[in-house]
């Protein structure tokens, strides 16, 4: 059943909105359909479908710009309806609300690039009611962008796109996919031989031909997904730069942390980052920044004693893990590193020469310490809070370690901002702190003194809010703040091509189409932000 305080709560705001109405000779059109699109959004969210799909049908009649004066006597009908939804026994059936828990971040996540929006909807509708993740880039540019950031498991891409030809791109990824087994998938209304053949000859693993059989394609998805799970589960070392894998990692520290216990000796753990490494990508190509990351693990390779193990953490993260080795001396040993590295001068396609510095952070392992992780994190975050290029130890006293993911959620529904408040309260990252702000309108979160420089943030954006509309609020948000450290995912009840390019060519990073379930925003959100703490 849907909560009673939830059902409440809808029930006295649409008795508010009523009262204000009755005051009211008039009411503009467009105030009745942005109440009939939110009331749909939230009453799908909470569970009453049934109400929320009568809202989706009576949208039709309304138009949403439209300032044409309508007799509030002639609502009445419509708003007698609406009341019995909530003073009817019939019971209904709550499926949004009914766990608090936080759902996993989920581990099949697919990248879709096409410029044909409603297709791409189409395949994320299909494959999100299967489990799978998908996030949409419009162009070859963002799709690039999200290849790097997010590392999805498989990449749909089309072979007409508005910035690149798709193959140049099955090109420029192809090195970066066969290094973790990622299937690359070519989807093209041109489906003749010697098309398919080109794919397959430039590294593509498959190719789909437009209409989608779509009976077909979601096994299809799921088999390539599975076995690239089974084939990279199956290898320690990353292709790419020759360190070991997450998996290694993972693998190493248990053993040693065990073995440290047993013995009473200390280790030490280090994590290290390239700076501006986003920059490397943008400025000089993916291509140039894969060369960059291998001269910089073979120099790490070539400087660690033979004990030391060595491993890409993940994207341009890596980490260290030296045995029977004081904080103090691995900072000796990162001091020489840094120096070594500072003499390495990079150039491609006959660029100006530039180098690339990198900042560390360092905990070392006491008896019966826990989060060893966590403790080396903070100290590399704080050592790029200081201005990046050196090296911290952490040290335990020092709390300003601590990173923070800011979550704000713009929404004109209380009702919506309250239940995914509620969620993200239950999710209890290792690596950083949550922060949870709410704004009730556009206007109130421009104006408001949100942003700093060092922090990261995640903004829940409603699309139809009073005042300021969302996509007014995207383009303020993009125009004014820098795009690495903030992610914005549009929440809206329109799923239309035109909205949802609009959307995305704005500068969202996704979209969540309401009624949406408050679990799955949580887990779509940790992927998002991922990048962030990696």
């Amino acid at each position: 059943m849907v909560p009673t305080n939830y059902k409440k709560m809808l029930a006295n705001r649409m008795e508010q909105d009523f009262s204000k109405w009755q005051i009211q000779q008039n009411i503009e059109e467009r105030e009745v359909y942005r109440f009939l699109h939110t009331l749909k959004g939230t009453a799908g969210t909470i569970g009453i479908m049934e109400l929320s799909e009568f809202c989706g049908k009576q949208l039709e009649f309304f138009t949403e710009e439209s300032t044409a004066l309508l007799p509030v006597q002639s609502l009445k009908p419509l708003m007698e309806t609406f009341t019995d939804f909530f003073t009817s026994e019939q019971p209904i059936i709550e499926e949004a609300a009914r766990s608090s828990e936080i759902a996993p971040v989920k581990e099949s996540f697919v990248l879709v690039i096409d410029a044909d929006a409603t297709f791409a909807a189409s395949v994320k509708d299909s494959l999100e009611e299967r489990g799978i993740s998908v996030v949409i880039a419009l162009d070859g540019k963002k799709g690039m962008e999200f290849f790097y950031t997010l590392q999805p498991q498989m990449v749909l891409l089309d072979r007409n796109l508005p910035d690149v030809d798709g193959f140049d791109l099955v090109t420029q990824i192809h090195e970066a996919a066969k290094n973790s087994f990622l299937p690359i998938a070519v989807i093209s209304a041109d489906d003749r031989i010697e098309t398919q053949i080109q794919a397959m000859e430039l590294g593509a693993t498959d190719f789909l031909a437009k209409p989608l059989n779509m009976s077909f394609f979601v096994p299809y998805v799921n088999n390539r997904l599975r076995n690239q799970k089974e084939i990279s589960q199956g290898t320690l070392y990353d292709e790419l730069t020759g360190a070991g894998n997450r998996k290694y990692f993972n693998h190493v520290l248990l053993q040693m942390t065990a073995l440290a216990e047993k013995m009473r000796t200390a280790f030490t753990l280090v994590l290290l980052d390239l700076d501006h490494f986003k920059a490397v990508n943008d400025n000089y190509g993916h291509c140039a920044g894969d060369e960059v990351l291998r001269i910089f693990s073979q120099l790490l390779m070539n400087t660690k004693r033979e004990s030391d193990y060595f491993f890409r953490y993940g994207g341009e993260e890596f980490a260290l893990i030296l045995p029977d080795t004081k904080a103090q001396t691995a900072s000796d040993l990162l001091d020489r590193i840094h120096s070594a590295f500072a003499e390495t001068a990079f150039s491609f396609d006959d660029s100006e020469p530039f180098h690339v510095s990198f900042s560390a952070g360092i905990s070392e392992y006491r008896q019966k310490q826990d989060a060893l992780v966590s403790m080396a994190d903070r100290a590399l975050y704080q050592a790029k809070k200081n201005g990046r290029n050196q090296t911290l130890i952490y040290e335990r006293a020092q709390d300003d370690f601590r990173r923070h993911l800011n979550i704000i959620i713009v929404d004109d529904d209380s009702l919506v901002r309250k239940l995914v408040s509620k969620q993200f309260s239950g999710w209890k990252p290792e690596e950083f702190d949550l922060r949870i702000e709410e704004y009730a309108d556009g206007a109130s979160f421009v104006e408001s003194e949100w942003f700093k420089p060092e922090e990261n943030y995640m903004i829940l954006l409603d699309g139809i809010m009073p005042k300021m509309d969302g996509l007014e609020v995207l383009n303020h948000v993009r125009n004014h703040y820098p795009h690495e450290n903030i992610i914005i995912s549009m929440l809206t009840s329109r799923n239309s091509e035109s909205d949802i390019v609009l959307a995305l060519k704005s500068g969202a990073d996704d979209y969540i189409v309401k009624p949406f379930y408050a679990q799955e925003v949580v887990a779509r959100i940790q992927r998002l932000t991922m990048r962030m703490f990696k």
